[in-house]
């Protein structure tokens, strides 16, 4: 027998990351077998309707004096209804029973597990304990505590204090473990039963995107480093996974897992108010957003019901994005729309005689005018103004304000001047002017007719051609901008009386408006219009991702003061989890002048920035296809994202990529993304609020993106959608946007 010294340990005791992997598997496995076993009850079965109909029985007979005691009685039992079908007992799926495990050693009373899940079941004969997140009280120590950390806090009138023996984030798929979150790193079981471990600095994810987890190194089985030559640490490879062994994992915690506490508290909080989340991209604030719907549902299903809650979004794919991620929490039937959407239809309703074609080119300096903040005051002054007359109820009277404000000269100047707004100098001004001048009256004598019928219009209230392939309007330019819509809106609701506006714009439980910043005030003001009493509505955004600099957005300080009926809470997000540090590095650089003095703390390094320089298209595509095409054999469940400025260059680098046979290759030209791995070509302005795991910025030259602040805006929108590594190319002379240590680089 060799001496002690020479003897070899278990492989658990050289490696105490697989005992935690074998602890965290064999209770996966009893509690599975547990809930399995044993079919949980459903919620116990009461006679309160048959009391309720006993008691209506009782007082249609019941003698005068009796009366008040019976009603008493009936209330009483009607409100115990109420409570348990606000606590509706949901039964916990085996296949996915918990997502989060805390061992807490609890002053006096020794050590016990918490599991956290989506629902509860608690068997103590058998030792399992499962919460849910949304409502335990002790689910908060899971987000609030990291292992190791003492905890002391009130639940209810009880203290509690103790410390964090263990936490860890686990992925159960079809009831078996297949990935531990822990602070000694990431461990994945693959299909052959092996666990590896990845370490938790390169494992972060948060912020709901659900890309796939990668390391910046590669590592064997046992856990060891693997050599990383041929992996991203060679220039001019796109990918940042091992060609020899591929650490790919699609098998990701639940997003509720992986909510930080900045997080966790934002969506805990009241229902009532308005909480606005201002943070970087990747920092959130979607999730936040959704999860506090859910939250609110849970807390409150009869008021906060999935059809009396509104999302708006920016753009269509949000709009499939976050859709998609709805069901998931229960609340599948959440309308969620786009403002344009929204509004449109909305305005229809108020006013559904007025069917007259949308303008599709509206000078860029009457867009600036009719979206700045400087028209709310005299719009509500007006309103006042003519609310006091007999004629308020009359829907016509509210577009006559609407046109009598654009085309009162003396009134705009004054506005724009009282309010300090420097969007638009005096000139410009005079040229709005002369534009609303000549067609608000033509809308104002198609809609104003008393003996109009309501003719027949399209979904987005353009109307029909008639048989004879005229159209029945009284001059070309009775035409609607897409920003009316918003001011006709907010026209209505402060004019009309308040059971029409009631009708026409039913109010919603809870508002969820996304990308908030590229909206003007007047479309904001419009949809808290819409909010409940109390209100309740998140709005969030990030200044430094506008589309547009003409919506009259200034910053959040700026606008919810002029918006909001009571107090507003601006909320800051410091935390970006999406991008590297790298990327981030770049799409700060790239905003320059514009960027936050304060930049986010980003957890996560990655693969450096690469910028390639050709002299023409053709040599880009010929090079990229390159590194596609293998990148799509290591990595099948990749997501790649082509970005361009316009489409005539998405459209040549897409013809060009297909002809190199790419595969899984998309032209993505109308927001219709499939969320599905492969690679997807479109332009910038489509995938904003959605997430790639690798990302190539095409013709990033100096006349498409030259040192300007929407060309600022768009480079760092398309730049923050890349989750691991990111390519910036360049065909002619590059942008002064690129930062000089990346321009400097070799092609």
């Amino acid at each position: 027998m060799p001496p002690p010294h020479q003897r070899q340990r278990p492989r658990q005791q050289r490696q105490p990351w697989l005992r935690i992997a074998q602890q965290e598997r064999a209770l996966c496995r009893r509690v599975v077998g547990q809930l399995r076993a044993v079919r949980p009850p459903g919620p116990p079965r009461w006679n309160d309707d048959a009391d309720l109909i006993s008691l209506r029985d009782q007082l249609a007979t019941a003698r005068l004096e009796d009366v008040p005691a019976l009603v008493t009685q009936m209330q009483q039992v009607q409100a115990i209804l109420d409570q348990r079908a606000r606590h509706v007992v949901e039964s916990v799926d085996p296949d996915c029973p918990y997502f989060g495990h805390l061992r807490l050693d609890e002053a006096g009373r020794g050590c016990r597990d918490v599991l956290v899940g989506k629902a509860t079941y608690l068997d103590p004969r058998h030792d399992i304990r499962i919460v849910d997140w949304r409502h335990a009280p002790i689910s908060q120590l899971y987000y609030r505590y990291a292992e190791g950390a003492s905890y002391e806090e009130e639940f209810g009138d009880r203290e509690v204090q103790g410390r964090i023996v263990a936490r860890r984030t686990v992925t159960i798929a079809q009831g078996e473990l297949v990935r531990v979150a822990c602070p000694q790193g990431t461990l994945v079981r693959d299909a052959a039963g092996h666990w590896r471990r990845v370490p938790g600095r390169s494992a972060h994810l948060a912020g709901g995107e659900g890309v796939a987890v990668r390391p910046d190194q590669y590592y064997r089985r046992d856990g060891s480093e693997a050599p990383t030559a041929g992996g991203v640490a060679r220039r001019g490879v796109l990918g940042a996974t091992s060609p020899i062994e591929q650490r790919e994992n699609r098998h990701l915690p639940e997003i509720a897992a992986l909510l930080d506490p900045r997080q966790f508290e934002l969506i805990a909080r009241p229902e009532a108010g308005l909480v606005a989340v201002q943070g970087a991209a990747g920092s959130g604030k979607t999730t936040i957003g959704v999860h506090r719907m859910a939250v609110l549902n849970f807390q409150a299903p009869e008021r906060f019901a999935p059809e009396k809650m509104l999302v708006i979004v920016g753009t269509p794919a949000l709009r499939a994005y976050i859709s998609e991620l709805l069901p998931a929490l229960g609340i599948g039937a959440v309308r969620v729309l786009t403002f344009a959407e929204w509004a449109r239809r909305a305005r229809l309703r108020c006013y559904p005689w007025l069917t007259v074609r949308a303008e599709q080119a509206t000078p860029p300096v009457v867009t600036r005018l009719k979206t700045d903040a400087a028209l709310l005051g005299p719009l509500e002054a007006r309103a006042r103004e003519l609310g006091m007359s007999p004629a308020r109820a009359d829907p016509r009277r509210a577009l006559w304000l609407w046109a009598e404000l654009l085309t009162d000269r003396e009134a705009l100047q004054r506005a724009f001047a009282a309010h300090g707004s420097r969007a638009l100098a005096p000139a410009q001004i005079d040229q709005a002017w002369r534009y609303c001048a000549q067609r608000c009256p033509a809308v104002l004598d198609w809609g104003s007719e008393d003996d109009r019928a309501v003719r027949p219009a399209d979904e987005d209230g353009n109307p029909i051609v008639g048989a004879d392939g005229r159209l029945d309007e009284p001059d070309e330019h009775a035409r609607l901008d897409p920003e009316d819509d918003a001011l006709l809106l907010r026209v209505y609701q402060l004019l009309c009386e308040p059971h029409r506006v009631e009708r026409r714009l039913a109010r919603c439980a809870h508002l969820f408006v996304d990308e908030a910043q590229d909206l003007a005030p007047v479309d904001l003001a419009v949809l808290l219009g819409i909010a409940g009493e109390p209100q309740s509505v998140t709005l969030a955004g990030d200044t430094a991702q506008r589309m547009s600099t003409d919506t009259g957005f200034s910053d959040w300080s700026g606008v919810l003061p002029q918006i909001s009926r009571g107090g507003a809470q601006i909320e800051l997000l410091r935390i970006a989890y999406r991008s590297t540090r790298e990327v981030l590095a770049f799409a700060r650089a790239v905003l320059g002048p514009l960027a936050e003095e304060e930049p986010p703390t980003v957890p996560r390094s990655g693969a450096p920035v690469e910028h390639h320089h050709f002299p023409a298209q053709g040599a880009a595509a010929a090079f990229l296809a390159e590194a596609l095409r293998p990148l799509s054999v290591r990595e099948p469940c990749a997501t790649v994202a082509v970005l361009a400025r316009h489409a005539e260059q998405a459209d040549a680098y897409y013809e060009a990529l297909r002809m190199a046979e790419v595969p899984l290759l998309r032209r993505v030209r109308d927001y219709d993304f499939l969320f599905r791995p492969g690679v997807e070509v479109t332009e910038i302005h489509q995938v904003k609020g959605l997430e790639y795991d690798y990302v190539v910025l095409v013709d990033v030259n100096a006349a498409t993106f030259p040192a300007e602040d929407r060309a600022r805006h768009l480079l760092h929108i398309g730049a923050t959608r890349a989750a691991h590594q990111l390519w910036v190319i360049s065909t002619s002379r590059p942008s002064p946007l690129i930062p000089a240590w990346l321009a400097a680089e070799p092609g």
